[in-house]
């Protein structure tokens, strides 16, 4: 018998036309003859499905059900496509889990703390991973620029603490620019980060489980065309990704080592991509790895990286994708 599936899309943050995006792609690529797919948009006011024939139906949220004219539909999973919040950052699985639906995503605390990237790299610090020096700034709080920039020294980076798709970065050059960046941030956040300057190339490594066994995807390399990977590189061809990365066979072993590592550090579940840039010979130790950020709801659209990743393996989007529902499925 067929498996009744709610993909959920949407969301209510800067990331939607993202989640939107990926959501389509999942959409085509779940398999229908092992599934029943409801795509529901998920907003501030309601969650709707709209049916091939083009009619609205609003979930009924005391038990995430919807009434057809076919009659009640109950869901035995839910495939999270969304990014940024409710959908990564806790608050979605929260409501699953009360209701008592699986899904194929991180638990809810895992994607709060992940979600939060100050607090992420607390946890990776635990283990021993490098990060950039950071300084967390709150909005109620008045910077204090020569304070900052004695931790981060210039250029550095300021980003909302608890956000994706590089919305609200910005990359900082001179002192008098660091204000502005710090506004600017807190248009998407009320916590900002403020971050060093890490020279090197960024590395990506995908990660899921089937059968209770993790399955590293290759690296890729990723080559912005801007000054780095912001929105623009991410989703409108302003970089040049490069799958399997170009580095030496023993920095990919490490590279995928410390990201199974987390994987299990963070207790995550399902598909999950870990950032890093590797610094260049001459960076204080020479060639490291220092984590950028971990993304449990990495991006699925047709320019996401975890796709290119499954493809380079022979992993068809239909495959990994029922691998992951599959898992999801059984754990329950």
């Amino acid at each position: 018998m067929k498996k009744n599936i709610a993909l959920l899309t949407g969301g209510y943050s800067g990331e939607y036309e993202v989640s939107v995006e990926s959501g389509k792609v999942i959409y085509k690529n779940l398999d229908k003859e092992l599934f029943n797919v409801y795509a529901i948009n998920i907003g501030l006011d309601s969650w709707v499905y709209t049916s091939e024939e083009g009619e609205s139906f609003e979930v009924n949220l005391n038990d995430f059900s919807l009434m057809l004219p076919t009659g009640k539909v109950t869901f035995d999973a839910a495939f999270i496509g969304i990014h940024g919040t409710p959908g990564e950052d806790g608050k979605l699985q929260g409501y699953l889990d009360m209701m008592g639906i699986p899904y194929n995503t991180c638990g809810r605390a895992t994607s709060a703390v992940t979600f939060n990237k100050f607090f992420s790299n607390e946890l990776v610090n635990c283990s021993r991973i490098r990060t950039a020096s950071t300084v967390y700034l709150h909005k109620r709080e008045t910077p204090d620029v020569d304070a900052i920039l004695k931790v981060t020294g210039l250029p550095c980076f300021v980003k909302p603490n608890s956000n994706g798709s590089s919305v609200g970065i910005t990359k900082v050059k001179t002192k008098e620019d660091l204000l502005p960046a710090i506004s600017f941030a807190f248009e998407s956040d009320d916590e900002v980060l403020i971050q060093e300057h890490i020279p090197g190339v960024e590395i990506t490594c995908g990660i899921y489980e089937k059968n209770e066994k993790l399955i590293a995807l290759p690296l890729t390399e990723i080559i912005p065309r801007n000054e780095f990977f912001d929105y623009e590189a991410k989703y409108k061809g302003k970089s040049e990704e490069i799958t399997p990365a170009r580095i030496s066979p023993e920095l990919a072993e490490e590279c995928t080592a410390i990201s199974l590592m987390l994987y299990r550090r963070f207790n995550c579940r399902g598909i999950v991509r870990f950032d890093y840039i590797l610094t260049p010979a001459d960076f204080r130790e020479g060639r490291q790895f220092y984590f950028l950020e971990v993304n449990t709801v990495p991006g699925l659209s047709e320019a996401s990286i975890v796709p290119q990743q499954a493809a380079y393996m022979g992993i068809s989007l239909k495959q990994l994708f029922t691998d992951v529902l599959m898992e999801t499925i059984s754990a329950k």
